[in-house]
């Protein structure tokens, strides 16, 4: 250890400025890899070697070797030994702290998603390290420049602030919660810019803003307005996430709207595991007090009926929501929207409650990793049944349409013939007050058309589908 936190980075932090691209780019990673290693092996760094260790990044900065070839290799590389000197806690002097924290804002503005999330992951470290302790004013700063980013004219820089408020200790998001998850909640909707719209800022939006729900819930009780947390995340951050599943954008690259939908599903499930942990800690407490002191998470969650902050209402739109999902028309998608339902249904630690026909939902998805839920074939003769059921009828069918009336041979083959077998299947009983599935689903459809009437991406498929369902009544029944 002697020969490596001596002679070997002594040999290193020259290279570090060497002209050679290779050698200075390599220099630089070598050094923070071996300070990190060196101080989990529990090494201590003499006082010359920090000091010299904390100005390699000014140094390369002064050199100008961001500039020309190889700029943005060199950027990355920076951004991962601020990380690695990060974690191994170097002493750095304020000027120095100052001028790594530029470096990495400069890095987060930049069009480089690569060097973008290397700045963030080294910001995770940096600002726990050097900034926590540096007082409330640093903290707030901070947090109002990356607020103040979310609206810059620069998408790349709205797009590396997103992920850099995700990232934040609770120390300082404590401070200014609300504001913060305001501007993410609305950042998250194409709504936000109509005349500059960026799906990555969207996708990075929701990633940071489930990320802030998360580390505020997580040190609650450290809160003194926790209980307000709680509600605006049931009000609006949860809301914020399903108009961010409901995002259909379309650009030169195609359906760019899945990547924030699919970014959605996941935080939309957190969402749900935060809420429900709330009402179970809440829900032990009043038990507590009873006879049924004893009883676990899932039995005291399944069997209470007090209040709850995820409620019947979110349950079901959750469900309707992802379904949806489950039956368009991108292979990706569909698979990820239903290992997502399965993750709602078969979680170990929580019963998750309210869910409707939840037996249905069990027996059309089980808890298996053999089905190939990507091939059309395999999940939509399953999800189609779900059309039975009306709480997850409508959005269903709004999603079932896009497959069955789109321009994908295949998939439109796949998905007529689970309707049509949906339509034949004697053994789905769907009578309700004496009406037919057959009467049901033509109301579906009447709804869709009046519900989407001025979206042409829905109503132009749904009109091909009624024509094929119209089709099918009088082939099966005349």
């Amino acid at each position: 250890m002697n020969y490596f936190g001596g002679h070997a980075l002594e040999k290193l932090v020259p290279c570090t400025l060497s002209t050679d691209l290779c050698t200075r780019h390599g220099a630089t990673l070598a050094a923070g890899e071996v300070a990190l290693k060196l101080y989990q092996l529990g090494f201590t760094f003499t006082t010359d070697m920090q000091k010299t260790l904390s100005g390699i990044v000014p140094a390369i900065e002064k050199a100008r070797l961001y500039r020309g070839k190889g700029g943005e290799i060199m950027r990355s590389a920076v951004s991962r030994f601020i990380s690695c000197i990060s974690i191994a806690g170097i002493s750095l002097n304020d000027r120095t702290k100052k001028c790594l924290l530029e470096t990495l804002n400069e890095n987060l503005r930049h069009p480089n998603s690569q060097i973008q999330c290397a700045a963030v992951e080294a910001l995770k470290h940096f600002i726990p390290t050097y900034l926590v302790s540096s007082g409330e004013k640093i903290a707030s700063d901070i947090i109002s420049k990356y607020v103040a980013l979310l609206d810059d004219p620069n998408v790349a820089a709205r797009r590396g602030a997103a992920l850099a408020l995700g990232i934040l200790p609770f120390k300082f998001l404590m401070l200014k919660w609300m504001p913060v998850m305001s501007k993410l909640c609305s950042s998250c909707t194409i709504e936000d810019k109509p005349d500059d719209p960026d799906a990555e800022a969207r996708v990075n939006s929701v990633r940071g803003l489930i990320s802030v729900c998360e580390t505020l819930t997580a040190s609650f009780d450290q809160l003194s307005n926790g209980d307000s947390l709680y509600a605006y995340i049931k009000d609006y951050v949860m809301r914020a996430l399903f108009r961010a599943l409901d995002d259909y954008a379309v650009d030169n690259r195609g359906d760019v709207g899945s990547w924030v939908r699919e970014a959605a599903m996941d935080a939309l499930v957190r969402c749900m595991f935060i809420l429900c942990k709330r009402d179970i800690v809440a829900l032990r407490a009043v038990s507590a007090t009873g006879h049924d002191s004893e009883l676990g998470d899932m039995e005291v969650n399944a069997s209470s009926t007090a209040y709850r902050l995820f409620d019947s209402g979110i349950a079901q739109d959750l469900v309707a929501g992802i379904a949806k999902q489950a039956v368009e028309k991108i292979d990706k998608i569909r698979e990820i929207a239903i290992k997502t339902l399965q993750r709602i249904l078969y979680h170990q630690e929580h019963l998750i409650p309210f869910i409707p026909h939840r037996e249905l939902l069990e027996e059309i998805i089980p808890n298996s990793r053999d089905l190939e839920w990507a091939v059309p074939t395999v999940s939509y003769p399953r999800l189609v049944k779900l059309l039975q059921v009306s709480y997850y009828s409508k959005s269903v069918l709004s999603g079932l349409v896009i497959s069955t009336g789109g321009l994908q041979e295949s998939l439109k083959k796949a998905s007529m013939s689970a309707l049509v077998g949906y339509l034949q299947d004697s053994d789905i009983n769907t009578n309700c007050e004496g009406k037919s599935r057959e009467y049901l689903l033509s109301c579906d459809l009447l709804w869709g058309l009046q519900h989407y009437q001025k979206c042409d991406r829905v109503i132009t498929p749904m009109f091909k589908v009624i024509k094929a369902y119209l089709h099918c009544l009088m082939t099966l029944y005349f």
